[in-house]
C-alpha cells in the first residue's frame, strides 16, 4: 500500500513539474520578442555611433491643404500599407551598426526632409523588421510635437506634420534615438 501511494505522489509530482516546464516555455516563447526588442533598443542607446545623415533630395510634394493650425498627428497602422502618392517613404532598416530610417525612394539613410511651414506633409512609415519603432517629431527646443505610436514588426504608420514655423526640427525612434535620427527642415 505504501509502495502505491509513493508511486502515485512520484506520478502526480512529475505532472506538475512537467506542467509547469510546459507552461513556462509557453510563456517564453510569446514573451521572447519583447525581450530581444528590449535587448536591441538598449544596446544601441549605449553604442557611440555617428549618424549618416545626409541631404535629402525629396521633392516638395505637399498635399494640397491649406491648415495653418498647430501640427496634429494623424495616426493609422495596418499591416504593410500601399504608398501614397506624394508621401515621404521611410522605412526601418537593421544595419550592422544599429537600425536606421531609411528613405525607400532613394535610399537615403536618415534623411533630411524638407517641409514647407503652414502646409501638411505626410510620412509613412514601413516596418519590416523585428523590431518595434516609433517615429518622434520634435520642436527646434527638442520638445515633442507628434508621434506615429509604436509601429509593430512587420506593420506600417503614418503621420501627417504641419509645421507652425520655419526652423530646423528633429526626428528619431523612440526606441533607438542614437541611430534612427534626422532633422525637418521648415521653410
Amino acid at each position: 500500500m505504501k509502495r502505491s501511494v509513493f508511486n502515485l505522489q512520484t506520478i502526480v509530482l512529475a505532472s506538475v513539474v512537467l506542467s509547469a516546464a510546459v507552461l513556462f516555455g509557453l510563456v517564453f516563447s510569446l514573451q521572447h520578442g519583447y525581450y530581444t526588442q528590449m535587448a536591441d533598443a538598449k544596446k544601441t542607446r549605449h553604442h557611440n555611433v555617428s549618424s549618416s545623415a545626409s541631404k535629402d533630395t525629396t521633392p516638395d510634394n505637399t498635399l494640397d491643404t491649406t491648415n495653418s493650425a498647430a501640427s496634429s498627428p494623424q495616426i493609422q497602422q495596418q499591416q504593410q500599407q500601399p504608398p501614397i502618392p506624394g508621401a515621404i517613404q521611410l522605412s526601418a532598416q537593421e544595419l550592422p551598426s544599429g537600425y536606421r530610417w531609411v528613405n525607400t525612394a532613394n535610399g537615403v539613410i536618415n534623411p533630411t526632409m524638407n517641409f514647407n511651414v503652414g502646409t501638411s506633409k505626410t510620412i509613412q512609415l514601413q516596418n519590416p523588421t523585428d523590431a518595434v519603432h516609433q517615429l518622434v517629431i520634435d520642436d527646434p527646443n527638442g520638445n515633442q510635437l507628434t508621434t506615429s505610436g509604436d509601429i509593430a514588426a512587420g506593420s506600417s504608420s503614418q503621420l501627417s506634420f504641419n509645421p507652425g514655423m520655419t526652423g530646423i526640427f528633429g526626428y528619431h525612434c523612440i526606441y533607438h534615438p542614437a541611430t534612427m535620427k534626422g532633422t525637418i527642415q521648415v521653410q
